[in-house]
């Protein structure tokens, strides 16, 4: 008799997103296991679709019910493993989502795409009209200006390409097909390299051997003699020698034939964190990003699944991977808020990896100049073990100085609102002894914006309540107004005020861009290097500019907050801090705490070699609590005034606390509906234990109230815990119809 399979689509809908059993056809028995991907046929159409199996059973279906055959194997062997399956479901409750979007996240698109050998090419139809579309600003998309600049550039080129180099959605290269400007054609897809190419140069820092310190000594024999699940939180002060007990606590798990998933919150930092591994531990590490290939992500995820790799290095989605023996979990910048996914499911890595680390007895390393208060906080408390490194690694090293600069009196001064005049001078000594400077700006573009002389208010996107950034366009030297969260594109000099419809714009502030302008007239024999998104989009750009600027080929590194993690460039010693009021004035709860980390980490990159370092903290604020903690280098004195302000304010860690944001193109609609909704909840909650601490605030108009021309209300709920919420977040969705109200949830919002 045939054995039936019960299985899960991936790409289902909330309605489709339940258990299907298929006949496993003959010529399939015995290929067709748990955790294989196979295609089967859906639905009235037969449509065919691809699904996980999650069980195989030997009963056949129930009387009278006809079951279809599976059709195929999508890939010859399992896409999940036994745990994998195991944690679809507690996942799938705990981020609010449904169970095809877990499985899409263990099984990404490559997985069963990377035997497609067709795909679509791309090219300018008409390069004298493509050009002059550029050059006289006629496009509006920021989107389809990146492609036809990049198509300008390298001719004819494939869809994967076209989007990994420049950042754009699929719908931009649609968008340009159906205006005429792009041809598209379908062709055999590239045969691109494989692997993930990084080569470590020979008798360099990655591959010496380190003697540890006496704190990094207890810290290796703290992690590595533990036996069991538990998280260790390594808090040690920037170049105190985080990335050396890393190393040997992986070496250690390696050898004994664990494995070990490395996360880093940057993909600029995984270049370096993978010439580390590489030169210490060997070639058996897999490396998983968005900027490979799709052929690279399979290869790469295809030596996790055989158990051919050892060490796993990638960014947040790393966390998914297929591990078979994971024993050591390394969270590299654990503070950092790019480990929370930002769009849906709003999944925590940090939290998905103590899950995955739990279900396989594994140890978790938190790592930190500037723990998470939350992180902080657990320890504390006991729930982490909290192991110091109280002093930089490298003999003699000290800390930097630090400076916090009045700009108010700078520009009394005459030094200007962009380089003071202390800085100016630190980075002119540091120069003239062949030392490298890094200025920390964390603001793309050529200016923040323009603002209306005659009301005051920003320009602002027609479609976003956010203003637009000004930036240069390289093509025809004019400036161009873009809106950061749609991408619309105006010239500058079509700017119309929104509120007074004044056409009389000034600049207010300036971004990398412009820095950039600046220093190359301050500095004109240096050679500059900028590193933001703008500067990053093609494949290989953020390895390039790190690997440039340590081997001395640039002077002077400008860039956003890439710049400010991890990296270690001993020849600088001096790093200028600029605009910083910009990270502390943030309607965000966590915006002190990550204008403290960011500013601690930036200021982290001076005088890791054998020359102290300086810093130079540019703000109209010097005395704010936060900048003093900061030049002082004293986190927990900020740690202690931020968990009394949560404290009292039941803030987390002391509450979780939930969003909801209600979305639509009506304004009226919207507002309607958002109380509609608050009314609901609010009786709801009146009904529920007290025990549960539930508050519910709102509604109030999202931070940015439009966006992509729709208008966000957004409703706050606090609990003791996250389980309470998603209690009160389940019951909306089964009350509520997605359709006539677009609710999306999070219930650990970093708001």
């Amino acid at each position: 008799m045939s054995r039936t399979a019960r299985l899960l689509l991936r790409n289902a809908v909330r309605q489709t997103d339940r258990y299907y059993s298929y006949i496993i056809p003959e010529e399939l028995d015995g290929m067709v296991v748990k955790g294989s991907l196979v295609k089967v046929p859906f639905g009235g159409g037969n449509k065919l679709m691809s699904g996980v199996v999650t069980e195989i059973t030997d009963e056949g279906p129930a009387d009278g019910m006809k079951l279809k055959n599976i059709d195929s194997l999508a890939d010859d062997e399992k896409v999940m493993t036994d745990e994998q399956i195991s944690l679809i479901e507690p996942l799938a409750r705990r981020y609010n989502c449904t169970k095809s979007d877990i499985i899409e996240l263990f099984v990404p698109s490559f997985v069963e795409g990377h035997k497609t050998k067709m795909t679509d090419y791309y090219a300018i139809s008409d390069k004298e009209l493509a050009n002059q579309q550029l050059t006289g600003n006629k496009l509006r998309s920021v989107n389809h200006i990146r492609v036809l600049e990049y198509l300008m550039e390298n001719g004819t080129c494939d869809k994967k390409t076209i989007i990994s180099d420049t950042g754009v959605p699929p719908q931009s290269l649609k968008g340009l097909v159906d205006k005429g400007l792009v041809t598209v054609t379908k062709g055999k897809a590239p045969e691109d390299e494989t692997g993930e190419i990084i080569e470590v140069p020979q008798d360099s820092k990655y591959t010496a051997e380190y003697d540890l310190n006496d704190s990094q000594k207890e810290a290796v024999r703290k992690i590595t003699s533990c036996g069991q699940y538990k998280v260790f939180l390594l808090y040690g002060v920037t170049g105190s020698g985080k990335t050396e007990v890393f190393l040997n606590c992986a070496s250690d798990t390696t050898s004994k034939g664990g494995q070990v998933l490395y996360l880093v919150p940057e993909i600029s930092l995984t270049p370096q964190t993978v010439l580390w591994i590489k030169g210490r531990l060997g070639n058996d590490c897999a490396v998983l990003h968005s900027k490979l290939t799709d052929r690279q992500r399979y290869e790469q995820w295809n030596m996790i699944r055989t158990g051919k790799a050892k060490v796993v290095v990638g960014p947040r989605s790393a966390v998914f991977a297929p591990f078979s023996n994971l024993k050591l979990v390394i969270v590299d910048e654990e503070h950092d808020p790019s480990y929370k996914a930002d769009s849906h499911p709003r999944y925590n890595a940090k939290s998905v990896a103590m899950i995955r680390a739990r279900g396989f007895g594994a140890r978790v390393v938190l790592g930190s100049a500037t723990p998470a208060i939350d992180s902080f906080y657990a320890a504390q408390q006991g729930f982490y073990e909290r192991l110091d490194l109280p002093s930089r690694a490298k003999e003699g090293a000290i800390m930097p100085a630090v400076y916090p600069v009045d700009m108010k009196e700078q520009i009394k001064l005459g030094g200007g609102s962009i380089l003071s005049l202390p800085l100016r001078n630190a980075m002119a000594r540091a120069l003239s002894k062949n030392k490298q400077v890094i200025l920390f700006l964390n603001r793309r573009g050529y200016s923040r914006t323009l603002v209306c002389n005659d009301c005051g208010e920003p320009a602002r996107c027609v479609h976003c309540s956010v203003g637009m950034t000004l930036h240069n366009n390289p093509r025809s030297g004019q400036r161009l107004l873009i809106c950061h969260y749609c991408g619309y594109t105006i010239p500058a000099n079509e700017a119309c005020c929104d509120s007074c419809k004044g056409r009389s714009f000034s600049r207010a502030g300036f971004g990398t861009q412009q820095l950039e302008e600046v220093l190359n007239k301050h500095f004109p024999n240096e050679k500059i290097l900028r590193m933001d998104q703008d500067t990053t989009q093609k494949r290989g750009a953020v390895a390039d500019i790190v690997s440039d600027f340590a081997a001395g080929k640039a002077s002077i590194l400008i860039g956003t907050q890439m710049i400010a993690k991890g990296h270690d460039f001993p020849n600088c010693t001096v790093v200028g801090i600029l605009s910083a009021d910009l990270m502390v004035n943030s309607v965000n709860v966590r915006g002190s705490e990550r204008a403290f980390a960011l500013i601690t980490q930036a200021s982290g990159r001076a005088g890791r070699g054998d020359t102290p370092g300086e810093v130079f903290i540019q703000t109209s604020n010097p005395d704010d609590p936060l900048f003093v903690n900061a030049a002082s280098q004293d986190y927990e004195a900020f740690y202690d005034n931020e968990i009394k302000y949560r404290e009292n304010l039941k803030l987390p860690p002391f509450k979780a606390m939930g969003e909801i944001i209600l979305s639509l193109p009506d304004p009226a609609e919207a507002f309607e509906k958002a109380n509609n909704l608050m009314k609901y909840i609010t009786d709801f909650l009146k009904v529920q234990d007290k025990s549960y601490g539930f508050e519910c605030f709102g509604p109030i108009p999202d931070v940015i109230f439009e966006l992509r021309s729709k208008f966000r209300y957004s409703i706050t709920v606090k609990a003791k815990n996250i389980s309470a919420i998603n209690a009160v977040f389940r019951q909306i969705m089964q009350d509520f119809d997605y359709k006539e109200y677009p609710l999306s949830f999070d219930n650990d919002c970093m708001n």
